[in-house]
C-alpha cells in the first residue's frame, strides 16, 4: 500500500491510539494541506483534526513508526521524485511519501530530522525505523539490490 500525503492522517490516528495507550488526551490537529491520497477510502481519509503533536520531534518519530517505509519529500524535488519512483515501481511496500513543502511547520520538521537523522535535506529516507538517507543512498541500495533485503527484514 502506498500513499501519498502532506498531512499525516494515518499517523494521527496512529498517535491517537498511542495517545490512549499511554493514557494522554489527544492534542488538536495537523493543519490540512493536501488531503490523503488513497483507493479507495477507508475511514482514516475521513478526519484531518484527529491529534497534533506535542512537537515537531514527536511527528517525525510517529510517522517512521507509521509504515515500513517514509520518505520525507518535497514536491518539486527532482531527487525525491526520483526516489519515489524507486518505491512506486516496488509492488506490496507499505510506503508514506510526507510533502514537507505543502505543511505550514515543514521547516521544523525538516530541523527535527536533522536532529534525528543528521540529515535535513529532502528525500529523507527511513526503512523500518531506521534512516538510509537520500536519494544516492536509495538508488545505491537499489542497485545493489540491499534495498529489498531492508523490506523482508
Amino acid at each position: 500500500m502506498k500513499l501519498h500525503i502532506s498531512i499525516a492522517v494515518a499517523s494521527t490516528i496512529a498517535v491517537s491510539a498511542t495517545a490512549f495507550a499511554i493514557g494522554r488526551p489527544a492534542i488538536g490537529a495537523r493543519s490540512a494541506g493536501a488531503a490523503l491520497q488513497r483507493a479507495p477510502a477507508s475511514p482514516q481519509t475521513r478526519s484531518h483534526s484527529a491529534l497534533r503533536m506535542a512537537s515537531p520531534e514527536e511527528f517525525v518519530k510517529a510517522e517512521i513508526a507509521s509504515a515500513d517505509v517514509v520518505v520525507f519529500s518535497k514536491t518539486f524535488c527532482p531527487f525525491c521524485r526520483k526516489t519515489k519512483k524507486v518505491f512506486d515501481a516496488m509492488e506490496g511496500v507499505d510506503v508514506k511519501y510526507i510533502e514537507l513543502n505543502e505543511m505550514d511547520d515543514g521547516n521544523e520538521i525538516q530541523d527535527a530530522l536533522l536532529e534525528l537523522s543528521g540529515q535535513r535535506t529532502v528525500p529523507n529516507v527511513f526503512i523500518k525505523g531506521k534512516h538510509i538517507g537520500g536519494n544516492d543512498d536509495t538508488q545505491r541500495a537499489k542497485r545493489e539490490g540491499t534495498l529489498e533485503e531492508m523490506l523482508v527484514a
